[in-house]
């Protein structure tokens, strides 16, 4: 045969010679008639042939030696290049250009630059972001981890992600998440199978779980059978599962290498047929083309074929015959060559066309869309802008209020030298007075709290840090009575006098007298004044007693002042100015910070229409009498204009592209910010019409050379609004005081307020009281969030209060950080404790419940324990079983530990921090510190925490500011750098300047290189050189390792190269006349801080901090190092030259708000209880319309089934042609693996026909007498989409097609046979305790989806007769909760809900219709209803005698498209009613009647009452949240757990 073979092969080589000669004649003569063939010129290596019939160098970027010497495409590509003329990289690399305008090939870091870590098909870089198209497997921005699917550690050198082998028996509905994305180990095994792989049958059960797939149950009175045969076990085989393990792994080896053979196997034997002849085939294929298009030419030339055989026998013609195919061919390879030109352009112009066709599309939309709702929009406009720029707080004046209680509470009387001196001899006595004067300070801080006007004033509820600052000043009265009960206890005398002075002095200089006696007799004095002379006699009373255990009180008080001053730069409401009044603010705790930058940002409110617009002073930061350097705010010539002085030299920097005359009336957002000697002012400007917001930004720059801001400590002032007569502003300030409203924002983006002052002058906030602020204005605080600055923390005391601990207790918190250390949560109990924290930057879990063997422990370095990379990750802790504790990260299981079974011992919670008395109490806790970061919720079993809310929440603040997470500060090691890209000119025109704190003598700081040429600054022997080009420049001082700050600014321009530090040491070089000049402009170069990968020079050790260069492509800022690409080894939050002070926090107690007493029985709206459900509105009443419609997008005469366990329809009226034939149809869409489509049955089930889902296929099945059809589908059609069922019963014969292409039949014997069933009909599900009798159980209840079209022999059937739990089947978006649909309907909860006498009920509604019942519960004596009444909401109760309510009306209404929150709490005969922000209340008359607790409750309406239409989440009774879905009836179209989306 091979003989044979080799003939045949022989003899196609033959007559494809031939038949090649014939035909590249044919062309030649074709050819000849173009062009005239003359002598072909040929090029050298390394050149081509142009179509000039010129030599040309090969285009190969430097990457190839030869080309093609017609074509010019690259032979033999290297430096891992590809591409015609090696212009691309390969697969894993990307380009890199270089200066001579040739690229390199870098690896990708996708994630890692090495070869065995590089996971990217492609990768690229966007600004300073590197972009990885990763291969199959992987995913991330960086291909850092596995794709869903697969498993492994990309980011371990030499490890990669590998698919997930689960042997087919992982549940397809969790494929996403089919095996553990590091160590590979299925986690959701399913057909009764266990094992790493789902390899082997779970316990229990027996088969083979690999290929037959059959794991089936023991049948055995043990429980217990061999797991391969079946056979029955007296008990369970004690088996050593490692040794199990791995034979399974060994027989899956095994598998794979049987696989690997047969691979090579194949290889092999086509090795034999396909190498030797591959060639000749080549060329014959190619000949047979040549053949095809040109036989008829051959055909009808025959004496062209004689002379090619005349020239293929001549040796001389052969030489012509040569020359004439190298021309033929070298014309068609340069045709080739343009077509190839013109085919590498088309993609690029597709691309193109098809983005202008995209955006095409969406403009289209978007106009669309526009034009829908731009009437909706204006009609809304007009009411919003009325409010938002016009709204008004109407002030009760308290009576007899001289001042007002705030300024008791922060204002104190009498410096305490002078108290203290008058005090030598106190006795116990004093302790009772000194507490009587803390218990009448309470009582002013709660006339503060429950003040109407400053709850007006603070939309969002941050009147809190008043609540805070309350807390605090409690724990000092505390603490104070503790101190009495020591000193009573104490047997030396002398010592428990001067204990109680002591205390008596710190009682007096916080919380003061009675504020109307101290008001008429002494001088005022702030508390911050004298808080250091209290400390300094602390101190000296500490020194001297250290063995008295008032010491640590002392200590403690000490960190109590500190926390109200922390507070009290919190709150969040603002000052009304007059023209007269002005307020000196605390500055800033760092004042060094400030010297480089300084940024102060406000809301402010200006009225053009009320107040002119003149020229008025807003802001002044300097010192008292204005010769110094100084930042200001003013209006001038209508314009916002930001002042700043350094060095004598003044800069205005005016806004003029906002005249302050066209500002809304409503607050504003102010930013200006000064960095060096550069200035910006930022104005944003709330719309009014969408979401979008309007920003103006201005710069400028100080005509100096100074950039440092000099302050002194002990002079520096801040006044807003105005400054009081002794003090002198400079000239481009002194203007008139200004009118209008200010809030601050932050200073150096810490939080401050106004409300911490030193002083304030003619503010009166009764008379002026403070204009509200609508806290979502802007779209970054739209989410509601917790900033956590380290020093405070939230408290929720009694948790166990909202929800038992259970078999799973479970602890959700969402945070974003860039912290390395900080506390998550703790818990704490004697010397249990329960700790969950960030430790170098990874999750950290150690806890003790009073273990033998001491904590348990947590630790490790996994990539997803890290979440300080300013990103909100999920984090959550799942108690198990009182024995096991489950860690997830963004709901991903990373680790879990089991102990001694153990109950929770804990029953208050610390979230962000704690008290040091509580972190100091065990050694394990002395290391934790506070949480640096943001908190986006906090939940304990699922249910919410307001943290603000908690009375034992102290020092956060809501929001969740970007400046949060930028990294503006860095230290060095000694071994680390940071690197980026920008756009810059660092040889021509460069500026640069950073802090920089060191104590060692030299170190590079900044670096950058284009090939050979460096730019440089570092320090050496102490000083600091800038060194350009080789050509240095040198700081005249020597000792900038002194470990203090120091600021340096260097320069490069075509004239000179200059170097300043400090502001002081200034030293210029002219730039040398031999210095090459760059003609190009600026291009992206990497540049490095703190060191460098390729300089020669020491790296930094030390810190760097507020660091600015000069880019092109954008101004002036702070570099954030956050987002630089590379950070090798660096802090960037710790400083360890200098230690940060000690955090100082606290913990308070309960303190609670007053709501509001108010009631106009006059008020009360028609009787919504007597409108019937089938009644209309009287006429004549205003009935509101609602922004959403009754009847959401649907499709037609498709229903949902799902949400609860027996959601169905019944349908009666059975023909009694069903006992013989029955022709069904539907159309089906669901995810749902299994469920009950459809049912029908005899009363005793004997006989039935069923539908449902198993493991998402379609099963048909009905009996026949004893004997049973059962189709089941091959496919699954849980998919989502619509599928057409068709289900035929003829007699014993069953079919089922699907989408009219499946047709599955099966019968059974029998004729004849009767078959009975009995209404009703049962769609989606069936009754509880129905079907089971024939059904599997899981499928045996409701399957989620839509039905729609249901025929019964090509007839629609008549409507349901009875709905439970069904809906429309609506289209678009949904979300959580719970719908009432306009069909009607209801829920009623079970009997551990209970509504009498006393109880808390919280409920979110979204309401499509005005008037409605949300709940109704009627009692033996009378009834208690919460219903809605033309957007009002209403708590009406009835005792059997008496009749009384209470009434929320929102301005907007509840009816305008949002959620809105209900809390309605009882207490006897007092009932609150709280809707959002809006709080009432009425007393009804005393002593009510017991009501039956028992009573059903029903939601959403109640038989013969009007039904509610909308939306409900969140329905909690007493702290406990209600589950519909185990609701005792769902009656009517109420869809269970998803409503459709506003």
């Amino acid at each position: 045969h091979s003989d044979q073979a080799l003939c045949t092969l022989t003899s196609i080589y033959s007559y494809s010679t031939q038949f090649f000669y014939f035909s590249a004649l044919l062309l030649v003569t074709s050819y000849l008639e173009f062009e005239f063939l003359f002598p072909i010129q040929l090029c050298t290596k390394g050149f081509f042939l142009s179509e000039q019939n010129i030599c040309l160098p090969c285009n190969c970027k430097g990457h190839a030696d030869y080309c093609e010497d017609i074509t010019g495409v690259c032979i033999n590509c290297r430096d891992h290049s590809t591409g015609d003329f090696c212009e691309m990289c390969e697969d894993g690399y990307m380009v890199s250009p270089t200066l001579d305008g040739r690229h390199t090939c870098k690896p990708c870091a996708c994630p890692l630059s090495i070869p065995s870590n590089n996971f990217a098909v492609h990768c690229d870089r966007g600004s300073a972001i590197l972009r990885c198209k990763c291969q199959e497997g992987y995913a991330g921005h960086i291909c850092e981890r596995c794709a869903p699917g697969y498993y492994g550690n990309p980011m371990a050198i030499g490890n990669s992600c590998k698919r997930c082998d689960c042997n087919g028996n992982s549940d397809p509905n969790l494929i996403f998440n089919e095996c553990h994305n590091v160590t590979g180990h299925c986690q959701h095994c399913w057909g009764n199978t266990a094992g790493a792989n789902c390899e082997r049958c779970a316990p229990g059960f027996y088969g083979d779980a690999i290929s037959a797939k059959n794991c089936q149950e023991c049948d055995c009175e043990s429980g217990y059978c061999d797991m391969h045969t079946g056979e029955c076990l007296a008990e369970a085989a004690t088996v050593n599962l490692c040794c199990d393990e791995c034979i399974w792994h060994l027989i899956g080896d095994l598998r794979l290498s049987n696989k690997t053979l047969d691979q090579l196997k194949v290889g092999v034997l086509n090795i034999s047929t396909g190498a030797a002849a591959n060639d000749r085939l080549k060329y014959y294929n190619y000949t047979s083309l040549l053949w095809t298009n040109y036989k008829p030419i051959f055909l009808g030339q025959t004496s062209t074929v004689a002379t090619a055989q005349s020239l293929r026998c001549d040796n001389n013609d052969e030489d012509v015959m040569s020359l004439v195919v190298f021309s033929v061919l070298r014309r068609i390879r340069q045709l080739e060559k343009k077509l190839m030109m013109t085919d590498g352009r088309l993609p690029s112009v597709r691309e193109v066309i098809s983005r202008l066709s995209s955006r095409l599309s969406d403009a289209r939309g978007f106009l669309l869309k526009a034009s829908s709702t731009v009437q909706e929009a204006e009609d809304k406009n007009r009411a919003s802008v009325l409010k938002f720029q016009r709204k008004e707080v109407i002030f009760q004046k308290p009576p007899s209020a001289p001042e007002t209680p705030l300024h008791k509470c922060i204002s104190i009387n009498q410096k305490l030298m002078d108290k203290a001196e008058r005090l030598s001899l106190t006795d116990r006595d004093l302790v009772q007075q000194a507490i009587d004067h803390a218990l009448e300070s309470d009582c002013v801080i709660n006339q503060l709290l429950s003040s109407r006007d400053l709850k007006e004033s603070d939309a969002n509820g941050f009147v809190q840090r008043a609540i805070s600052a309350a807390n605090v000043y409690n724990n000092i009265v505390k603490y104070i009575d503790d101190g009495n009960i020591t000193s009573l206890t104490t047997l030396n005398l002398s010592q428990r006098a001067e204990d109680v002075l002591l205390y008596f002095c710190i009682s007096v200089c916080v919380l003061g007298h009675h504020w109307y006696q101290r008001a008429a007799q002494l001088p005022v004095e702030n508390l911050n004044v004298l808080v250091p002379e209290l400390l300094d006699k602390l101190k000296v009373v500490e020194d001297k007693k250290p063995v008295n255990n008032v010491t640590t009180n002392i200590m403690r008080i000490r960190e109590l002042i500190a926390q109200a001053r922390s507070v009290a730069k919190k709150v969040q409401v603002s000052m009304k100015f007059n023209g007269q009044s002005s307020v000196e603010v605390h500055p800033h705790s760092n004042l060094e910070e400030l010297k480089t930058m300084t940024s102060i940002s406000l809301f402010l409110r200006v009225d053009p229409d009320k107040d002119p617009i003149e020229d008025r002073f807003i802001l002044y930061l300097g010192d008292r009498n204005g010769k110094k350097d100084y930042m200001g705010l003013a209006i001038k010539n209508d314009n916002l204009v930001f002042v700043y002085s350094l060095g004598g030299e003044d800069v205005e920097i005016p806004l003029g592209s906002k005249p302050v005359s066209q500002w809304p009336a409503v607050f504003n957002y102010i930013k200006v910010e000064r960095l060096g000697r550069h200035g910006k002012v930022f104005l944003t400007i709330p719309s009014h019409k969408s979401t979008d917001e309007q920003k103006f930004i201005q710069k400028g720059e100080a005509p100096g050379s100074d950039s440092l801001f000099d302050i002194d400590p002990n002079d520096i002032v801040f006044f807003v609004g105005g400054v009081p007569p002794d003090v002198r502003l400079p000239p481009p300030l002194s203007l008139a005081p200004f009118v209008g409203c200010i809030e601050l924002a932050s200073l150096n983006n810490d939080v401050i307020s106004l409300y911490n002052f030193k002083e304030t002058h003619k503010i009166d906030i009764v008379a002026s009281p403070p204009c509200p602020r609508y806290k979502l204005a802007f779209s970054q605080s739209r989410i509601a969030s917790y900033l956590f600055d380290g020093t405070g923390y939230a408290l929720i005391n009694n948790i166990e209060s909202r929800g038992k601990f259970g078999v799973v207790t479970r602890f959700d918190i969402a945070v974003r950080t860039v912290a390395n250390n900080g506390v998550l949560f703790l818990m704490v109990n004697g010397d249990k404790f329960f700790l969950l924290e960030l430790k170098n930057g990874f999750l950290r879990l150690m806890y003790d419940f009073g273990f033998s063997n001491g904590p348990k422990l947590l630790e490790n370095n996994l990539p997803k324990l890290q979440i300080n990379d300013a990103r909100y990750h999920d984090v959550s802790v799942i108690y198990h079983q009182s024995k096991k504790v489950i860690l997830l990260v963004d709901k991903s299981h990373v680790k879990s530990m089991e102990n001694p079974k153990t109950t929770l011992p804990f029953a208050d919670i610390y979230i962000g921090g704690a008290p040091s008395s509580v972190l100091k109490s065990l050694p394990e806790l002395s290391s934790v510190v506070g949480l640096k970061g943001c908190v986006k919720g906090f939940q304990y079993q699922k249910k919410d925490y307001n943290l603000l809310e908690q009375p034992g929440t102290i020092g956060i603040s809501s929001g969740c500011p970007e400046e949060s997470f930028m990294s503006r500060k860095a230290y060095f090691s000694g071994e680390s750098y940071l690197g980026s890209t920008a756009k810059i000119s660092p040889f021509d025109n460069f500026e640069g300047g950073f802090n920089f704190r060191t104590l060692q003598s030299s170190g590079l700081l900044f670096y950058t290189s284009e090939g050979s040429d460096e730019l440089s600054i570092s320090l050496e022997n102490g000083g600091v050189v800038l060194n350009n080009r080789g050509t240095k420049v040198k700081s005249h001082k020597k000792q900038y390792n002194d470990g203090r700050t120091h600021f340096l600014v260097a320069s490069v321009n075509n004239q000179k190269y200059s170097l300043l530090v400090d502001d002081k040491d200034k030293q210029e070089k002219k730039r040398p006349s031999s210095a090459p000049r760059s003609s190009s402009e600026a291009t992206t170069r990497t540049f490095y801080y703190g060191g460098s990968p390729s300089s020669s020079f020491k790296n930094f050790t030390g810190c760097i901090s507020y660091a600015y260069i000069n880019r092109q492509d954008r101004d002036i800022e702070p570099e954030d190092f956050q987002r630089y690409t590379e950070k090798v080894q660096t802090s960037l939050q710790d400083c360890p030259v200098q230690r940060p002070p000690a955090a100082l926090v606290s913990r308070h107690r309960d303190n609670t708000a007053r709501p509001k007493q108010s009631q106009d029985k006059s008020s009360l709206p028609p009787g919504l209880m007597e409108l019937k459900s089938d009644d209309q509105e009287p006429p004549g009443l205003n009935t509101e319309s609602c922004y959403l419609t009754t009847n959401p997008r649907s499709t037609r005469q498709a229903f949902h089934y799902g949400g609860i366990a027996n959601s169905r329809q019944h349908y009666a009226d059975i023909p009694d042609s069903l006992s013989q034939r029955s022709h069904f149809s539907l159309s089906l869409k669901t995810h749902s693996s299994f469920g009950l489509i459809f049912y029908v049955s005899d009363v005793q089930e004997d006989d039935f026909m069923a539908l449902f889902l198993a493991h998402g296929k379609l099963v048909y099945t009905f009996n026949v007498a004893h004997q049973r059809v059962k189709i089941r589908s091959e496919e699954k059609y849980n998919d989502g989409a619509w599928h057409n069922v068709i289900f035929i019963r003829d007699g014993s014969v069953g079919r089922l097609i699907i989408d009219g292409l499946t047709v599955l039949e099966d019968r059974v014997q029998g004729n004849n046979v009767s078959w009975h069933v009995s209404s009703p009909i049962y769609v989606g599900g069936v009754p509880p305790g129905r079907a089971q009798k024939n059904i599997q159980r899981n499928s045996a209840y409701s399957f989620t989806g839509c039905l729609k079209n249901l025929l019964l022999d090509g007839q629609l059937l008549p409507s349901a007769s009875e709905t439970y739990g069904v809906t429309p089947c609506f289209e678009g978006h949904s979300e959580a909760g719970t719908y009432f649909s306009e069909e009607g309907g209801y829920v009623v909860l079970d009997e551990s809900f209970s509504v009498g006498l006393k109880f808390e009920l919280v409920m979110e509604v979204r309401p499509r219709v005005a008037s409605a019942v949300l709940l109704h519960v009627r009692t033996t004596e009378g009834y208690f209803t919460v219903y809605i009444h033309q957007g009002a909401v209403v708590v009406l109760v009835n005792d059997g005698t008496n009749e009384f309510f209470t009434k929320v009306s929102p301005k907007q209404g509840v009816c305008d498209g949002t959620w809105h929150k209900i809390t309605v709490i009882r207490d006897g005969n007092i009932v609150q009613l709280v809707v959002d922000a809006e709080i009432n209340h009425v007393v009804g008359p005393p002593n009510p009647q017991s009501s039956d607790t028992k009573r059903p409750v029903f939601i959403g309406g109640a038989p013969g009452k009007k039904p509610y239409i909308g939306c409900v989440r969140n329905l909690t009774i007493d702290n406990n949240r209600v589950s519909f879905s185990k609701a005792v009836l769902v009656n009517g179209a109420v869809s269970i757990g998803s409503c459709p989306a506003a």
